[in-house]
């Protein structure tokens, strides 16, 4: 496991030379609405495919869509019948989920990310989001809980099936965001799960891995990330985990 990180001092100033694009997970890594997430894929998969299932670790970083035809597979459909109900079962866990989401999502947003974020946009900082989460629920999610703010571009689980190709997807929305030249990306990938670890890996990107999902700092450890939080909660920790550099916040 990497080791502790310790305590600094990090520097509010920032210009294009050191500006990083810093994408992040959502679900579990930002904010935890899993109870409705939970309730929500039961209904759908009972609506559309009479079977009682719901997500386990095992799917941890995965789409959505993704995640239904798995849960789908492993009762023993066929991919006929999977992919004749597909839409529909997106559609329905969408529904749900929207519907059953809290109007203030404040209370849902994990310990110490607000108190990141802000230190990162005030540096300067590009921010995006990487979510297996469909747009259209992840966009009230952000919306309700405030956290829309700080993210103006991102990639969803209805954008693609690959956790690759949908950083891919975000890093060009960023760079064409926030004016970034091709050559001064500096990528930084944060997620809970392994799968958002080797996506990372894959971009020769920093990784950054926070033990707030279903994986405990030793599991991640195994998939050799630069940096491991517990949380977010010491934003020194969490600043400088996430930079890999000497730098002052104020």
């Amino acid at each position: 496991m990497p080791s502790q990180i310790e305590i600094e001092t990090l520097n509010p100033h920032n210009n294009g030379q050191h500006q990083k694009i810093i994408l992040f997970d959502m679900d579990r890594t930002l904010i935890n609405v899993v109870d409705v997430y939970v309730k929500a894929y039961l209904r759908a998969m009972k609506s559309v495919y009479d079977i009682d299932g719901q997500p386990t670790h095992m799917h941890s970083g995965h789409t959505q869509p993704s995640i239904i035809r798995m849960i789908c597979e492993d009762m023993g459909l066929s991919s006929d019948v999977i992919n004749a109900g597909l839409k529909r079962a997106v559609e329905i866990l969408t529904d749900t989920t929207i519907t059953l989401l809290a109007d203030d999502l404040r209370p849902a947003v994990l310990p110490g990310v607000v108190e990141v974020l802000d230190a990162l946009k005030q540096a300067g900082h590009a921010l995006a989001l990487v979510t297996g989460t469909v747009s259209r629920s992840a966009r009230v999610i952000l919306e309700r809980s405030g956290l829309q703010r700080y993210f103006p571009v991102g990639a969803f689980g209805d954008e693609g099936n690959e956790r690759v190709a949908l950083l891919h997807l975000a890093i060009d929305r960023a760079t064409r965001t926030y004016g970034l030249e091709p050559d001064h990306r500096r990528l930084v990938v944060v997620g809970d799960s392994p799968r958002d670890i080797q996506a990372g890996k894959a971009l020769h990107a920093r990784v950054i891995a926070v033990a707030t999902g279903y994986h405990t700092p030793d599991m991640l450890a195994q998939y050799n990330p630069d940096a491991i939080l517990l949380d977010f909660s010491d934003r020194q920790i969490a600043l400088k985990a996430i930079l890999g550099e000497h730098q002052e916040f104020t």
